[in-house]
């Protein structure tokens, strides 16, 4: 009798703790996430500029509607030997977490050549995913990123922060200086961004993380043309979906 009960003791002492085992592996892994991918975000360069369209008046030969632009470029790298390539790189769930005062945000892919990715770029993407397949080389008017490790990148535009108008037959530089013309000040165009980033490889696993960004870079206004470079991703947790 004594020794049946033993044993049922040790049996459901055996449960708890193969239990509790698992709890702590669950918990361990909700918090710390995968601890080694085939890819990974290795640098996001931000680079924030001031960009405009002119339309001349009768009255004003520079009528020009001002808006301040953030090019995102994300590095996706291999950081491990794997046999394995990219298969697809999604980024979705774009959640604007802190609004800035003025202006409309919008969420561009980039349409053109390297010299021009976003001059014909207009549909806002801000409720949808941006896709790159994975190919033999970059090529971001296509959505497409090496399958080795490549760049991947998008837009963030605020528009409508007003129109610069001159009657005065002088050059124009596109940036920084032009919000302070129309009195904009960083605070008014300052917001933050979420959104999720999928790495999906040719054996068909996905990681999933989500990276969180504060824009513009901050001397915009002054240096006109800014750029930051962020390679601390002790913050984001990949998990496989």
């Amino acid at each position: 009798m004594k020794k049946n009960l033993f044993k049922k003791c040790l049996f459901f002492i055996t449960l708890a703790v193969i239990f509790m085992v698992v709890i702590s592996i669950m918990i361990k892994y909700e918090v710390e996430g995968e601890k080694v991918l085939p890819y990974s975000v290795s640098k996001i360069l931000l680079v924030s500029t001031v960009d405009g369209k002119n339309n001349p008046t009768n009255d004003a030969i520079w009528n020009i509607g001002i808006k301040q632009v953030n090019d995102v470029y994300m590095y996706i790298d291999k950081t491990m030997d794997t046999k394995a390539t990219i298969k697809e790189v999604k980024f979705e769930n774009f959640v604007i977490t802190d609004v800035p005062e003025i202006g409309k945000l919008k969420l561009l892919r980039p349409t053109g050549e390297i010299s021009n990715l976003y001059t014909y770029s207009e549909q806002d993407y801000l409720d949808k995913a941006i896709v790159y397949q994975g190919e033999v080389i970059d090529d971001l008017k296509s959505l497409e990123i090496s399958n080795s490790g490549g760049i991947a990148g998008f837009r963030f535009a605020l528009e409508e922060l007003g129109t610069f108008t001159s009657n005065e037959n002088i050059e124009i530089t596109y940036d920084g200086k032009l919000l302070s013309n129309l009195g904009v000040t960083i605070d008014q165009i300052e917001f933050k961004v979420s959104f999720d980033i999928i790495i999906t490889t040719s054996e068909d696993v996905s990681f999933k993380g989500t990276i969180n960004l504060d824009m513009p870079v901050e001397t915009v206004i002054e240096e006109g043309s800014s750029s930051r470079e962020i390679t601390d991703f002790s913050n984001v947790i990949f998990k496989r979906i």
